[in-house]
């Protein structure tokens, strides 16, 4: 439970005095909605959320949509890039270890029925398997960016042509290093003449992944108030109760279990293990199995509508972290203000290198990190309406799906186009698909450089830590 409100923290934001709030009223036309309960019948990998590996394209071409043939005379000549890290194992080891030690002690008490035996005799296998891999990159998913890579470089040769220069970035985090290098090393297979650097510094990590030292943004999101928004709509929407009655004989050993072995110096008062807890750690396991190589799976145990009560919780956390939400005029996306204003700077300086006719290559430049900097990325920018503003709660999953912008190894890849005496153009791809964004165009999917980064320069003049890094 102590776990359960920890990761409420995390995807809480509060109010704040500042007038932050850009795109109230200037939304792009198009919202991404939660999978409705009809819709996740018919594909139950819908549930999935953040924890939906990215397809693996390559065995099927068609899941993405051919992309618009550029204007008439416009090439492509440099693409800047932001991706998540690719497919993981939990990040914690209690993920994995907190329902073996609760399963397995109700089990010596004599409490398991014969399923909850099954269940145990299950993660048992998985815990064994994830010791000393907490947190790191799994084969699918480096297979995953290889065949990103893969598809950039067919997608747009024009940028990879001769020795031309790729300047690829991770976060010091290993299972964004090793995406980066999968990542990589697919294009030199394609190209051996690039000339590829790869880096991983914390001289980087003020845009790459912001650390939030002075805790502007942590102070914004641990109050009580949005703990108790969070909590309120957890409850509503988690089942756990028949869960726990297909496990144990006698769901109160939950309260034997906590007397017995629970955490009694709980700094939150509150008991270590309850049904709501087994629940989400059972939800873990069972959507992040299909990252992992593991012959085993757990969609039998928790059923599709528990897993889209907890889907649902986590797709408004996702919101009140990383989105324009209510609670006054909200800032949080503004964290992403290094990272966005990076990627004004070297495209300028990429043009600034080869012109703007398209006829030469300023390469690629590759960023390599998380989930919590990729979704607030697409907030600020309001890719594909990820700018919303919705002060209703109950309203979010109408509005927001984060599994549209952050399954494993999502990635947002901003292409430059270029004619002689014509204005550089810009295609931006999220997820590989045509992306709208907050400009006007008469061309979509192509958006006038000038346009697209004068308006978001205006949005960064509101960030509230424009200043930290001049």
């Amino acid at each position: 439970m102590k776990r359960l409100f920890i990761a409420a923290a995390l995807v809480l934001v509060a109010s704040l005095s500042i007038k932050a709030q850009p795109y109230k009223g200037k939304q792009t036309s198009q919202v991404y909605a939660v999978p409705d309960w009809e819709q996740v019948q018919a594909n139950p990998k819908l549930v999935l959320s953040d924890y939906q590996p990215y397809p693996v394209i390559d065995q099927d071409p068609s899941s993405i949509p051919a992309l618009t043939k550029a204007p008439r005379g416009y090439k492509p000549f440099y693409i800047s890039h932001y991706g998540r890290h690719g497919s993981r194992w939990l990040i914690n080891s209690e993920y994995y270890q907190d329902p073996v030690a609760f399963l397995k002690k109700a089990n010596e008490e004599g409490m398991l029925t014969p399923k909850g035996q099954d269940v145990l005799r299950r993660i048992e296998k998985v815990e064994e398997a994830s010791r000393g891999r907490y947190g790191e990159l799994t084969r699918l998913g480096a297979e995953q960016h290889r065949q990103i890579a893969g598809r950039m470089f067919r997608n747009f040769p024009e940028v990879f042509k001769g020795n031309v220069a790729i300047d690829a970035k991770s976060t010091i985090i290993i299972r964004c290093i090793l995406s980066m290098e999968a990542f990589c090393m697919r294009l030199k297979e394609l190209n051996p003449r690039l000339q590829i650097s790869n880096d991983a510094s914390n001289h980087d990590m003020y845009y790459m992944n912001y650390q939030d030292k002075d805790k502007f943004f942590s102070k914004i999101t641990s109050t009580p108030e949005n703990s108790a928004i969070l909590k309120a709509y957890r409850d509503k929407v988690f089942k756990p109760e028949r869960l726990a009655q297909s496990l144990l004989k006698d769901t109160s050993f939950f309260s034997t279990y906590n007397e017995k072995f629970g955490y009694k110096d709980n700094p939150d008062n509150l008991p270590h293990y309850t049904p709501m807890t087994l629940l989400y750690d059972l939800y873990q396991l069972t959507v992040n199995l299909p990252n992992t190589d593991l012959d085993i799976r757990l969609d039998d145990v928790v059923t599709l509508e528990e897993l889209y009560g907890v889907n649902l919780y986590r797709n408004l956390g996702s919101y009140r972290y990383a989105g324009f939400c209510d609670m006054g005029q909200c800032v949080t996306p503004y964290r992403q203000t290094y990272l966005v204003k990076n990627i004004i700077e070297t495209a300028d300086q990429a043009i600034a290198k080869v012109g703007t006719d398209g006829r030469k290559s300023a390469g690629a430049t590759l960023r390599f990190g998380h989930d919590s900097n990729l979704m607030p990325l697409c907030s600020i920018l309001n890719i594909d309406g990820a700018g919303v503003y919705e002060p209703d709660n109950d309203n979010v999953a109408n509005v927001w799906n984060m599994e549209h912008y952050i399954p494993k190894a999502g990635n947002l890849q901003f292409i430059f186009y270029g004619k002689k005496n014509a204005p550089v153009l810009i295609k931006v791809l999220l997820n590989e698909h045509e992306a709208t964004l907050p400009v006007e165009t008469d061309n979509f999917p192509y958006y006038e450089w000038k346009k697209v980064k004068a308006f978001y320069l205006d949005i960064l003049d509101k960030s509230p830590i424009k200043d930290k890094f001049n």
